[in-house]
């Protein structure tokens, strides 16, 4: 008589209904989760392909480039300066030297303090201009969340746009729309307030 190597049918049964059971948690096990519609959009495309993003990202690329250029032409009479700072060693006096090597370090320490304030001042106006972006993908995916009865619009991927060396600190959010009554943070709160000392 040999062995059956299937498993016993209350093992498969009880299996199934862990399955089963997890399954209803997950993707929800009344009707009503049944019917909800998830909605994806590609907002790296839209802020690529829309008027309004083309304008913003040619406005940026204009605001930054000018700011860019003037720092660069800075940084590059800085490091003639020390060029001919060099050339002096053993010309000059070491007291004279000295005197314009303090000089220079300080012209330095001024570059280096204008430089951050491009810096600040790029990813400010990056910052603004990426929040009417996000507005008006927000009206947009608002309004069609709506009208197709959307309980959720989520953004595939979040938007980075690289402006030159001085990239803004800006990521779009994940979640462009959220139907009322899909959010149940609420539900969420009071059960963790009713059961939490259990």
């Amino acid at each position: 008589m040999t062995r059956s190597h299937t498993a016993p049918s209350g093992y498969l049964a009880g299996l199934l209904a862990v399955v089963l059971t997890a399954s209803g948690l997950v993707f929800g096990s009344t009707p009503a989760m049944a019917s909800e519609k998830i909605a994806v959009v590609d907002i790296q495309q839209v802020f690529q392909k829309t008027t309004l993003g083309k304008s913003i990202q040619a406005h940026l690329k204009r605001f930054a480039d000018r700011r860019v250029t003037k720092m660069q032409a800075e940084q590059k009479s800085l490091q003639d300066e020390q060029g001919q700072i060099r050339q002096q060693v053993g010309v000059i006096s070491k007291d004279a030297l000295r005197a314009k090597e303090l000089e220079f370090q300080k012209k330095v320490q001024d570059f280096q303090k204008r430089q951050q304030k491009v810096q600040t001042e790029i990813a400010s106006e990056s910052f603004v201009e990426f929040r009417k972006f996000l507005n008006a993908v927000n009206k947009a995916t608002g309004s069609l969340g709506k009208k197709f009865n959307f309980s959720l619009v989520l953004s595939q991927h979040p938007l980075r746009v690289p402006l030159g060396p001085y990239p803004p600190p800006f990521q779009s959010p994940r979640y462009l729309y959220i139907k009322s009554d899909a959010d149940i943070t609420q539900s969420v709160i009071k059960y963790v307030n009713e059961h939490a000392s259990q």
